[in-house]
């Protein structure tokens, strides 16, 4: 396949230049040749994890409609693996944008491997790009990129680039809000923007969630064909844009906000068994994947003065997700929406309980939206502060982003970097030696879910049984033996036989043993045997001696 990035072209007939950018699709009408190759020339190259870490997605668009095929292998010199994918056509509020989406997703990935891959679509191909599969096992340690509404006009896409390409980074968390907007100019804003994010999202899962600025009419129609999620078909269907995946030592989720603004709030109470259930499971995995870590678009509290959800005593982003994380023991809650950064104490229904993040009573809740919206920053409130925020910044934030790094199951680092010479902003160590519900009077409990119960129950029945059977066994062993060693010491000597016993004596006649004088008293005794062997009678003194 045949590799187009720029191509100039002269002309024949009118013996002038022609030059043909893929990336803003100027053709040129005399050469049908070329504009067939380019509009199937893959663009908009974005990866995503499967519905495991050994599978991989890949998303890209055409001009026209070619065909799906994903060359990759471990070598960028030999890519002798072959998928075939799906393509769609997308059209809503996409008139003028790339409307042939294509997907590729490979199973089966080898642990800590870099793999290079090609997307082809009609046998013009790009690359080859790569990415690393994580490694094997929760007992690693994960880095990701995290930031929140990012306009195509923000000066941070060169430093996302760069900072991704250093090799450093698991993933990126996206939370929400992207180009402003992908439907805008009928699709084009959102062809740049997926123009923009290639350089990193080509090389890094690209893991999203929505934001208000995706609703497009409630429908959410470009994020939903632009992306792919795991545990979702494609493209994502409109009730189930929430998932759940691990990596290493965390369970991250992917929440919506928008469902208590869209649809009639009819999908609230969708998410909301979804996410029990979800968190239920990882709760049972928490001895081997102790991190939650949840990332959603709005926050739940913020101090701003821009008067959204999160500012208001009856929000309904705080009313359907703080109980439920504080009672499933989240460890971190990412947001963004409000265009600065603005992180918070562990807190719970307003009460702060703690003011350092060393084994905090509830979670952790984070606001990075600085990524770069084409509004500017959002002012805070006057002074003094809410005592639950730790630290706000505002026109220090613009054209940042951060960084998370899980150094292990108990320590979990952040920090945010202004993309102005990468100036450490903020950063925070959390550690949590105990990961399970939270107690607001006396710390941390863990978590005690139905099933699980019911598993740990069956276990101990078993080893309580177990253990009685041994316990009988060995006392019955015991007892034996006592009885044994009993035995034996009581044991009579041997009784030697009395010669009556053994001799052949006629009764009948009469036998007499007279009286001896001056002998001793025992002499007396008429027949008395020493018998060395029954056999052979020895006697002492028979009758008269004889």
């Amino acid at each position: 396949p045949t590799d187009f990035a720029f191509v100039k072209v002269v002309t024949e007939d009118k013996g002038t230049t022609v030059q043909a950018n893929v990336g803003s699709y100027v053709f040129s009408p005399e050469n049908s040749t070329l504009s067939a190759s380019l509009v199937c020339h893959p663009q908009h190259v974005h990866l995503a994890y499967g519905d495991t870490l050994t599978a991989i997605v890949i998303v890209w668009a055409t001009k026209a409609a070619c065909s799906t095929e994903l060359y990759f292998g471990t070598s960028p010199w030999q890519l002798d693996h072959h998928a075939a994918g799906t393509s769609i056509t997308f059209t809503e509020q996409n008139l003028f944008g790339l409307q042939n989406l294509h997907r590729v997703k490979i199973q089966g990935l080898v642990p800590s491997t870099t793999y290079y891959y090609r997307p082809v679509s009609n046998d013009i191909g790009r690359g080859p790009f790569y990415f690393k599969t994580p490694p094997a096992g929760n007992n690693w340690s994960p880095h990701f990129l995290v930031y929140g509404d990012l306009g195509v006009q923000s000066e941070s896409f060169p430093s996302l680039a760069e900072e991704a390409l250093k090799g450093e980074y698991t993933a990126v968390l996206h939370v929400g809000d992207f180009a402003y907007n992908l439907k805008d100019d009928n699709g084009q804003v959102g062809d740049k923007f997926m123009q923009f994010i290639e350089p990193v999202a080509s090389f890094l899962p690209y893991m999203t969630c929505p934001g208000n600025h995706e609703i497009d009419s409630d429908s959410f129609a470009h994020y939903r064909h632009r992306f792919s999620m795991p545990g979702a078909e494609w493209p994502m269907p409109v009730d189930s844009l929430w998932y759940s995946f691990n990596v290493g030592p965390v369970h991250f989720i992917s929440y919506s906000t928008e469902v208590f603004f869209t649809l009639g709030n009819k999908l609230v109470q969708t998410q909301y068994d979804w996410l029990v259930n979800d968190l239920s499971k990882a709760n049972r995995f928490r001895r081997i994947r102790p991190w939650i870590i949840a990332f959603g678009h709005r926050p739940m509290y913020c101090s701003t003065v821009s008067g959204d959800d999160c500012t208001k005593n009856n929000s309904l982003v705080r009313a359907g997700f703080e109980e439920l994380f504080y009672h499933y023991g989240v460890d971190l809650v990412l947001q963004a929406h409000e265009h600065n950064y603005e992180r918070l104490y562990p807190m719970f229904k307003g009460e702060v309980l703690s003011t350092d993040y060393n084994n905090p009573r509830a979670p952790v809740q984070i606001i990075s939206g600085a990524a770069g919206s084409k509004h500017g920053l959002d002012a805070f409130t006057p002074p003094p502060q809410p005592e639950w925020t730790a630290l706000r910044l505002g026109n220090g934030s613009l054209n940042s982003y951060g960084r998370l790094r899980v150094a292990n199951s108990t320590h979990l680092y952040w920090e945010q970097r202004s993309v102005e010479g990468n100036a450490l902003l903020d950063s925070l160590w959390l550690v949590q030696q105990h990961h399970g519900k939270f107690d607001a009077e006396s710390g941390v409990l863990d978590v005690r879910d139905p099933e699980d119960e019911k598993d740990e129950v069956v276990a101990r029945d078993e080893t309580t049984r177990l253990a009685i059977g041994i316990s009988f066994g060995i006392i019955f062993f015991i007892l034996v033996l006592v009885a044994v060693v009993t035995r034996l010491c009581r044991r009579k000597p041997y009784r030697v036989p009395r010669s009556w016993e053994t001799a052949n004596i006629d009764y009948g006649r009469k036998s007499y043993a007279p009286v001896v004088a001056e002998e001793d008293e025992d002499d007396q005794v008429d027949f008395e045997i020493d018998m060395a062997d029954s056999r052979k009678i020895h006697a002492k003194r028979l009758v008269n001696g004889k």
